[in-house]
């Protein structure tokens, strides 16, 4: 069985040979750190840590084309104030060594009215020469026979509305503004789908992730009566389309604690959810038992691999078993790996969702 078949099996939730090693991304802090502990720095970590490949990513620019000039405007006393890739000025700690994310303050951002949509809306041209390669056809071709499973990922509504408006102003725009969050989000529907009618005939597209973070801790940033009147017309549009041309998986990447919108996602056909991220209050075996059909990705606590192999062991031999037997779930950490996470933890952590996941013997821990 090789990556493609296994993963849209699990995916499918139908029997595998064994569930696929897959793994979050590691932190550029974190990956000095680990060479300092002796990670190999010219080794790959797919390679170091024996993972399956998760996908293969399909070459269509679903965003922003072409991007703002990214430009500095000042910079004084470690910050400065520049204009972003994405047309927002911000103003950041220019530390390069800072060991998490770094400090950010959003100054201004492209979209204040209607007149800034309109300006923006030129970067958004489906026809762009831009949102495909020009060797397209061999690269569809390509993927179409790769032993791993093709992924489009889509800078979806709220995502996209955020970057355009900020935060705060997209969400009083909801109240303020009801007509241009509605002209807004039909515009980007019939963006994605006016973009995937030039190639979505020539591929086999079989994940599809929808990329919203729209979550806090504890709750989502949307209330479910907004997110019912301004988004789910257009994800239940989006989605049909998608699989009306062949599209085999959809799912959301968002942070934090979604809770109550996941049933709205499940109506609109959504398929699966990712990170599911423990800190925010998330619970794998609440959500499995709430929700036996939606696909779970990650779900293992982050922090929890900081600390010692007993927490580990515990983290993972708590839930693990219990939602592979249940089918429709891939286990990783449930975002980027911290810098204070030690390589030796972090390799013990490994060896055993392999060996959970392959039904081996599962070593145990030393402390």
């Amino acid at each position: 069985m090789n990556s493609r078949e296994r993963l849209l099996r699990t995916l499918a939730f139908q029997p595998t040979d064994r569930i696929p090693l897959i793994e979050w991304s590691v932190r550029k802090a974190t990956m000095r750190e680990w060479i300092r502990q002796g990670y190999p720095p010219d080794v790959s970590q797919p390679v170091f840590l024996n993972l399956d490949p998760f996908y293969l990513n399909v070459p269509i620019n679903m965003g922003l084309y072409p991007s703002f000039e990214e430009k500095v405007i000042s910079q004084d006393g470690g910050y400065k104030i520049w204009q972003d890739r994405l047309g927002a000025i911000r103003k950041d700690f220019s530390q390069e060594d800072n060991p998490g994310f770094v400090t950010r303050t959003w100054l201004k951002f492209p979209v204040e009215d209607r007149d800034g949509f309109l300006a923006i809306k030129e970067r958004y041209d489906s026809a762009s020469d831009g949102r495909y390669p020009d060797n397209w056809p061999a690269r569809a071709a390509m993927l179409d026979l790769a032993p791993v499973a093709s992924h489009l990922s889509i800078p979806f509504l709220f995502w996209t509305a955020r970057d355009w408006m900020g935060f705060e102003n997209l969400c009083l725009a909801f109240y303020d503004q009801p007509e241009l969050v509605d002209e807004m989000f039909e515009f980007l529907t019939d963006f994605c789908i006016k973009t995937l009618e030039r190639g979505i005939g020539q591929i086999q597209i079989d994940m599809v992730e929808l990329k919203e973070d729209m979550a806090y801790k504890l709750a989502p940033m949307i209330s479910p009566e907004l997110f019912r009147r301004f988004m789910l017309p257009h994800y239940t549009r989006l989605i049909a389309y998608l699989k009306s041309h062949g599209v085999r998986f959809v799912y959301v990447d968002c942070d934090g604690y979604p809770g109550k919108l996941i049933p709205l996602w499940l109506e609109a056909g959504v398929d699966g959810v990712s990170p599911c991220e423990i800190a925010a209050g998330n619970d794998m075996l609440r959500l499995r038992q709430a929700y036996p059909d939606l696909v779970l990705f990650g779900g293992i606590d982050k922090r929890v691999l900081a600390q010692n192999e007993k927490a580990i062991y515990d983290e993972v031999m708590g839930k693990v078993p219990q939602l592979i037997e249940r089918g429709g779930y891939i286990p990783h950490i449930d975002h980027a790996i911290p810098f204070d996470v030690p390589l030796k933890l972090y390799l013990y952590y490994r060896r055993l969702i392999t060996a959970v996941a392959c039904g081996e013997p599962v070593p145990p821990p030393r402390n």
